[in-house]
Parts: C-alpha cells; structure tokens; sequence
C-alpha cells in the first residue's frame, strides 16, 4: 500500500505546485525563456498556459516561438516600451524568411512582474491562445515540444506598438520542452508563486531539428545534444547544450564570414576593379592595350564569380539546414522572390556577353577602322550592368541588416568612383576633339 500512498501523495502534490521548465542558450548570456502548463489545461490538452521570457534590456529585442520553422510559427517577441520602464509584448504569426506579421487575435496577457529592471528585461505571459493559432499547434502533453528562440542586438526600441517593424534577429535556435515536466499549479502567475517548483523541469536542444543560418531570415541552426545543465540560480532548470549552442555559434560564425566575403568580393569587382578596368582604355595609350583592358575585365569578372559562388552556397546551405518539412527547392524559392539575389543572378549571367559583345567590336573596328554600332553595345552594355552591380551591392547590404556607417561608407565610395569615372570620360572625349576615334567610340588620346 504504500508505494500506491506515495504515488496519490506526489500526484497530488504535482497539482499544487506548479512545475516550470526552462530553457537558457548558452550563448546568449541571461536570455532565458520558461514555461507552465496549469494542472486543468493538461488534463484537457486545452486552455491557458504561462512562460516567461528574460534577458538583458540591453538587446533590442527577445522572441520565443512555438514550432520548428518561421513559416507558421506562433511567435512573441518583446522590447522595450516608450517609458523603458515596461516591455511591450507583440504576439506575431512567422511567414517564411520574413518578418512575422502582427497577429491581433493573439490572446495573451503581461502579468505581475513584467517590465524592466536592473538592466534585465522580463515578461511574464498568460497565453490562451497557445494550443491552436492560425498556422499550427501543440499538444500540451507533448514530451518534446519544439520551440525557437531568437534575439536582436541593437539599441532600444522603446516603442508602445506591439507592430512595430523589426530588424532581422542576431542570433536564433531551436530548443525543445518537455511539457510532461512542466504541468501542475493552479497559480495564476506560476512565476511569481513561490510555491512553484522547478526540480522535474526540462528543456534541451533538438537531436534532429534542422535550422537555417542567420541572413537568410529562417530558422537558426540546430543543436546536435540536449544535454541538461545547472543554472546557478534556479537549481534543476535546464539550460543550453554546451556542446550544442557551441557547434551552433560555429556554424554561425561561418556564415557571417562567407557574408562577409561576399560582400566584400562584389564590391571590389563592381567598385573597383569593373570601373577601373575600363578606364584603363581611356587614360592608357599603347599597342595591345585593348589586351590588358580584356585582361582587367576578365579578373574583375573572375572576383564577381567567386563571390556569386558563395552566394550561391549561403542560399543553398539554407535549403539544406532547414526543418524536414521544408524542402531545399522551397527555400530556394523563397531567397530567390527577394531583390538582391535576383538582379545578383540577372547582372553575372549577362556580364558573360560583354566579351564577347567586345572581341565582335574589336574586329569590325580593325577591319573599318571606325565606330560601329557595336562599340555603342559594348561601351553601354557594361556600364549598364556595372551600375546595377552597384545598386545591388546597396540592397545586398541592407538585406544583410549591415549597419548604418557601412551602408553610408559604401554609398560614399561608389559616388566617388562614379565621378572620377565621369570625369574622366568627359575630360578625354573634350581633350581629344578632331583626333582619330579609337575602338572604345571615344577619340584616341593618342596621335
């Protein structure tokens, strides 16, 4: 009889004191999200739950997500409201690799102990709308619910509008919670209760969950092990996998480098080595010059290749880090319905023309020794995908949430070498007035 006592007594004792589950990443210092299913909505599977989202009020904002991918996701996320004294909570559905909508018919709540304090940031939610949203839902006897998480780095929003337009998170995973763990109590705000108990708590990184890196606006990357940890100061609460948030903030330090490298290759090719390579045959007079002008062009075309390549790579390494049921042609679609990447593929497939579009030119003119208009062709061909190049270079920056400075530093120099460009192929067509045309279409400044 009395192991069937100790099973009524710790049963009931499940129900009077709320069990919660954390989860904190690793890699991100302080950031924690918790989680209660009440006694009454765990035996119905339906009705309200409670979790609690906490981190540093100097992030921009904190999210926590219900499911495994962006597209169908219920998210919330918070920030700091106008006073900064407050944190407003914004209830938003995730829409693929863009930024989640605003969902007014959200039913959720900021309870006791929400607001800003000591440079930390916490909400406390009451969500009755949890179990069914537009787009999904979750079980809330569910051993292994999946769950994201997301941060912003950045300056404060200090914004009263829960549908205020937010930048591209920082950092982001996929954790998951086992709500078996998190049940009991009754409490209408568990995380002020302190009753409420923490020992049979669980969360951990997903095994198999796969996620996307951080510029393509999808899921994070994913956590190989789940292993539980000690917080310090809530004993028995799970946090991050080391080993996985470690292998996930590799990864993602990885595909910030590639960013990197992308952006900086298509910005020599299409502010430097594009421009320049093409005045050489204009500020330059000697036999086989139209060589070393073919030459210039050609590793200028080489630079953008390699970096479209690893374009190309940060697009397919989406596809192939994203959640199961998502497949990689699905990813690939949607990178490829945004700008950048579109007029990216449009100007270096067409950029392979202007040799040739050139040697036509360059043997017509040996032959008749005059302009054509082939030399029309090629001259505004090539600067026509030389000013698209640059104008995408700025989307490019803009989709990849670079910083203000960054933005305006590109804009300074690509202004600069436009005018040196036209200046100087202003200055030679004046300066060589009544002399004999060379194979660009301009006057030689030669005898």
């Amino acid at each position: 009889m009395k192991p069937a006592i100790l099973g009524v007594v710790f049963g009931l004792a499940s129900i009077a004191y709320a069990q919660i589950a954390k989860y904190c990443p690793s890699d991100e210092n302080n950031v924690c999200y918790s989680v209660n299913v009440p006694s009454q909505s765990a035996s119905s599977d339906s009705g309200d739950i409670y979790f609690q989202i906490q981190g540093p009020s100097s992030l921009q904002w904190i999210a926590l997500g219900q499911g495994g991918q962006m597209a169908g996701a219920n998210m919330f996320i918070i920030y700091s409201d106008a006073s900064g004294m407050n944190v407003t909570l914004s209830p938003r559905l995730g829409r693929g690799n863009f930024q989640p909508n605003y969902d007014s018919q959200a039913q959720v709540s900021l309870l006791e102990g929400s607001g800003v304090s000591n440079g930390m940031m916490t909400a406390n939610v009451r969500c009755s709308s949890c179990v069914t949203w537009s787009g999904g839902s979750m079980s809330l006897t569910d051993s292994s619910s999946t769950w994201m998480w997301a941060v912003k780095e950045g300056p404060s929003i200090r914004s009263d509008s829960p549908s205020e337009n937010l930048q591209q998170h920082t950092d982001m995973d996929q954790f998951s919670f086992d709500l078996t763990k998190a049940q009991g109590g009754n409490s209408l705000n568990p995380f002020q209760d302190s009753s409420a108990s923490s020992t049979a708590a669980s969360g951990s990184a997903p095994t198999s969950a796969a996620s996307s890196d951080p510029q393509d606006g999808g899921n994070g990357d994913s956590d190989d092990d789940g292993n539980n940890e000690s917080d310090s100061n809530n004993n028995n609460m799970s946090s991050g996998s080391s080993d996985g948030s470690s292998s996930g903030s590799s990864r993602r330090q990885s595909y910030n480098t590639k960013v990197v490298a992308h952006g900086v290759l298509m910005s020599l090719a299409f502010l430097i080595f594009f421009p320049f390579g093409a005045l050489t045959i204009r500020l330059l007079s000697f036999s086989g010059l139209v060589w070393v002008h073919a030459g210039a062009q050609l590793f200028a075309y080489a630079i953008a290749l390699a970096g479209f390549g690893i374009g190309v790579w940060m697009a397919v390494t989406t596809g192939q880090s994203t959640c199961a049921d998502q497949t990689k042609d699905m990813v690939l679609a949607r990178q490829l319905r945004t700008t950048h990447p579109l007029i990216g593929i449009v100007v270096i497939s067409l950029l392979i023309f202007q040799p040739i579009l050139g040697l036509i030119h360059h043997f017509i003119y040996r032959r008749q020794q005059r302009r054509t208009l082939w030399a029309h062709a090629h001259i505004w061909y090539g600067r026509t995908l030389l000013i698209l190049g640059v104008i995408n270079g700025g989307l490019g920056l803009d989709l990849a949430d670079n910083t203000t400075k960054g933005e305006i530093a590109y804009g300074v120099i690509a202004g600069v070498v436009f005018l040196i460009y036209v200046t100087v192929v202003v200055v030679g067509a004046i300066k060589s007035r009544g002399k004999r045309e060379g194979e660009t279409g301009e006057k030689m400044l030669g005898s």
